[in-house]
């Protein structure tokens, strides 16, 4: 459970990073699970065991992982942010050492809505140490509401020189708060929030998780529709679990695409 002042700084700030949320043996199980994926993947796809991967659904593939996303660690503190009957919206798993694990520029994942006020939420659980100077996650605060989340949109270019063009900086100095963190600790933050990595070496493994509050106006399913279709076709994992709290994430989904698809043409893009 989040106290008011974390949900203060999550509404006002943007993220929350929670220190040592897992213990070293919950880690080193996550971490012996995701490694399992992972090299199964590679082996499929033909990779090798250094080169940059990153797989979709990816806590879905283990029972093990899924738990994560009703853990009461992760699952509290998402209902106190988005509120009752918020829904999945996918996982990742990443791992890696080449470019795209080392550099990141500047961007919010969910750009161009007039007002980003439908609530989403991104969790992140590094397995590995992550500094400013190895390539952790940076965020820029309060970049989630208006008017900075309009005033920093040139930044979603997101080519080499964007920050040097647009506000005389290089991406790596422009100002911000460095979420550096060590395994266990957990970070959540807004999806809306304009986020980089800078100077990675490349060796960051993550897994993320995607929540989305219970829609409620034409604007919100229009976002879904927009930049979360999958949200209406969840993997199996959940939809034919036996669990509580992984139904509920899934459930009345068919009701809800219903009214996404009776949206006028004109909303569809939010």
């Amino acid at each position: 459970m989040l106290t008011p002042q974390q949900h203060a700084h999550f509404q006002t700030f943007g993220f929350l990073l929670l220190r040592q949320l897992f213990s070293p043996t919950e880690i080193t199980t996550i971490r012996q699970t995701a490694e399992t994926l992972w090299q199964a993947e590679r082996q499929q796809r033909g990779l090798g065991d250094n080169d940059y991967l990153t797989i979709p659904g990816f806590i879905e593939r283990s029972p093990t992982l899924l738990r994560l996303a009703e853990d009461d660690r992760i699952y509290g503190a998402i209902e106190a942010l988005l509120g009752p009957g918020f829904l999945w919206s996918g996982s990742e798993g990443n791992t890696g050492a080449a470019q795209q694990n080392k550099f990141h520029a500047w961007h919010s994942d969910r750009c161009g809505e007039a007002e980003p006020d439908y609530a989403r939420a991104k969790v992140m659980i590094y397995l590995t140490p992550v500094t400013k100077e190895t390539g952790c996650l940076r965020v820029i605060p309060g970049s989630h509401q208006l008017p900075l989340y309009r005033a920093l949109e040139p930044l979603n270019e997101q080519k080499d020189d964007t920050s040097e063009r647009v506000f005389g900086l290089a991406g790596q100095d422009i100002p911000c708060f460095p979420l550096e963190t060590v395994p266990g600790d957990v970070v959540i933050f807004n999806h809306y929030l304009y986020h980089g990595v800078y100077k990675g070496d490349g060796t960051r493994r993550y897994i993320a998780m995607k929540f989305v509050a219970q829609p409620t106006k034409p604007a919100h399913f229009a976002s879904l529709l927009h930049f979360s279709p999958y949200v209406f076709a969840p993997d199996a994992a959940l939809t034919q679990s036996d669990r509580p709290r992984l139904q509920g994430m899934v459930a009345g989904l068919a009701e809800l695409q219903q009214q996404a698809q009776n949206l006028p043409k004109n909303m569809e893009r939010g």
